[in-house]
């Protein structure tokens, strides 16, 4: 599926809660993860940190996916499982609708994927508050398949039909 590549950000506004497609997207990307990757929040009704913008997180249509170890959840060395999950949403950003990925790992001051651009941009300066260092990904969903469980199973089904017949 094309998807026309325009950056939403913050401007389809404050939502009521996670959209149905972002829980699908979390669902897979976990499941494929093997459990290194969780999901450390979705919908919030917040400025961006540092600003007084409306978050994307507010729009219901970002997560952050943890790779930190806890007790509860991930797993040890689970950065080059990330780093793998990051590459294949490059990779697949026109089907899956992946508008943003914000990677806070990198030194100096991490480094964000926007599919308008069509490559990362590594930060020269802070631009993201948590980097360098964070053990998250932020990736922001476009609203067409955000409002979409159906369209993020079926995008998921094209990459893997064999993977998600059972599941």
């Amino acid at each position: 599926m094309r998807v026309k590549k325009v950056y939403t950000g913050n401007s389809d506004g404050l939502a009521s809660g996670e959209r149905p497609g972002l829980t699908e997207l979390i669902k897979h990307l976990v499941y494929f993860s093997e459990g290194a990757l969780w999901n450390n929040g979705t919908f919030v009704n917040r400025p961006m940190r540092g600003s007084e913008n409306l978050s994307v997180h507010a729009t219901g249509r970002a997560v952050d996916l943890s790779y930190r170890k806890t007790p509860t959840k991930g797993k040890r060395n689970s950065r080059k499982m990330a780093e793998h999950i990051m590459d294949f949403l490059v990779r697949h950003n026109d089907e899956l609708g992946i508008e943003m990925i914000l990677d806070y790992n990198p030194k100096p001051f991490g480094r964000g994927f926007k599919w308008t651009r069509g490559t990362w941009e590594n930060y020269t300066k802070l631009t993201i508050h948590g980097a360098p260092g964070g053990d998250w990904l932020h990736i922001e969903l476009s609203p067409a398949l955000s409002d979409s469980k159906v369209k993020v199973r079926e995008a998921f089904l094209k990459l893997f039909p064999q993977d998600l017949k059972s599941k």
